[in-house]
């Protein structure tokens, strides 16, 4: 019986110390190494942690080692990292405590610190995506921390680095034309735009807004409307913090008068000439004014919508059976066509319109981007409907005399907002709209 007994006391004690050997082993091959390295990247650079404090457990848990490294200073001066304004892109680690601190240096080029996109002295931006840095110095502080729970590790991981948001040159601005016609349409396009920012203008002439052109690029269409007083326009242009004016000259154009004979005695014509007929054009066709696509859909030359005569120029002063005491302005063009002749789209672009207008019949708009768009009235036939995205030579519809029509023929009218341009100007590649290289 005591040789059992001592036998089992040596089993025993072989066995802890085989326990504590393999706990010793543990604890001493337990090191930095094996504290976590999570992954954090600013602007796709990938930094090396400055500091980790960590607890590394032992044995699952029944003891807990000080792996901890402390170290002062940063992971790294990353230099220049982009241009001003320039977003903040972050990658942090998931299932992780992040913190994230943004310093900035001091101000630059005399402005206040204030007013700067992101104040001095430390800011928290733990969980957002709009912070827009701009010109200047920074320094950014990550930690990733682990609350204690059962028997995992726990601690915190500490990255930090500086960096420099340089100066983005300054846009540029090149101008198809500095005098221009009454009908004609101003080319602008701003290049050098930084990432982020959509240029405005300001001008009398009307709506002139910027669609992208790529790589930085934004093409404009300001309208010089039939009716547009001579003289020189002013235009602002702003894009950010940078901002430019030009002004352009705009000249007399020559239109020519035409006396309609109509016979207002007509049942069709008297409803399509009514007020309500008229009402039912402003509650339709002014709102159309206003609405824009933030992108340009239409390129090249536009092309004639249908083939026949046209019998009315775009600009001509019209008045009824001798009577100039109610003259307006035409502020389309009419192409005289046989009933049923096809009607083209003249370039790429959305409808945005198609539908019977007791004034202008069958109608159908198209909107070409940035606010132009061409108009269809009295169509014998629509072939298009609202939404649907037509490319250049694409059958719209047919040539009819719906509405306050005299005959058989297309009132074709282009406008950028609520001002009339001259559609006939755009089947010559000379135009003025396509007077700046880049614009095909």
């Amino acid at each position: 019986m005591k040789k059992i007994l001592i036998s089992i006391l040596i089993v025993l004690l072989v066995a802890a110390t085989g326990v504590f050997g393999y706990a010793a082993y543990a604890y001493i091959t337990t090191d930095e190494g094996s504290a976590p390295h999570p992954s954090v990247e600013i602007m796709g650079i990938e930094l090396a942690p400055v500091s980790i404090l960590w607890n590394e457990p032992v044995l699952r848990g029944a003891l807990y080692k000080d792996v901890s490294r402390e170290e002062t200073g940063l992971s790294g001066q990353l230099g220049e990292i982009g241009l001003a304004p320039l977003p903040l892109r972050l990658s942090l680690p998931e299932g992780f405590e992040n913190t994230v601190y943004l310093s900035d240096g001091s101000a630059a080029d005399g402005q206040e610190a204030a007013s700067r996109a992101v104040p001095p002295g430390g800011q928290n931006i733990t969980g957002r995506d709009d912070v827009i840095l701009a010109e200047g110095i920074y320094t950014l502080e990550i930690v990733c921390a682990v609350s204690q729970t059962g028997g995992n590790g726990y601690g915190s991981i500490r990255y930090s680095c500086s960096f420099e948001v340089g100066k983005a040159p300054d846009p540029e601005l090149s101008i198809g034309k500095y005098e221009l016609k009454q009908g004609e349409i101003l080319p602008l396009l701003l290049t050098g735009v930084p990432e982020g920012v959509k240029p405005e203008a300001e001008t009398e002439l009307g709506m002139t807004v910027f669609t992208p052109d790529g790589g930085g690029s934004w093409f404009a269409a300001a309208p010089i409307g039939n009716s547009q007083a001579p003289g020189r326009y002013n235009i602002k242009i702003k894009a950010g913090g940078w901002e430019t004016e030009t002004e352009i000259t705009v000249i007399t154009f020559e239109f020519a008068k035409q006396n309609l004979i109509i016979d207002t005695s007509n049942p069709t014509i008297s409803e399509a000439n009514s007020p309500a007929a008229y009402q039912e054009y402003r509650e339709k066709i002014p709102p159309l004014f206003e609405t824009f696509d933030e992108e340009r859909h239409w390129s090249g030359v536009f092309e004639t919508p249908a083939k026949g005569r046209v019998s009315t120029e775009f600009g001509t002063i019209r008045y009824t059976n001798g009577d100039y005491s109610n003259s307006r302005s035409h502020n389309g063009m009419d192409i005289a066509a046989p009933t049923g002749t096809p009607v083209y789209a003249p370039n790429a672009g959305r409808v945005v319109m198609a539908e019977r207008l007791l004034n202008t019949g069958n109608t159908l708009v198209i909107e070409h981007g940035g606010g132009l768009k061409t108009y269809y009235f009295h169509l014998s036939k629509l072939n298009a409907a609202p939404g649907d995205m037509v490319e250049k030579g694409d059958l719209l519809g047919e040539v009819g005399s719906t509405g306050y029509s005299t005959g058989a023929h297309l009132h074709y009218e282009m406008r950028i907002g609520s001002q009339p341009v001259s559609p006939s100007m755009l089947f010559d590649e000379n135009a003025s709209l396509y007077s700046l290289e880049t614009i095909h």
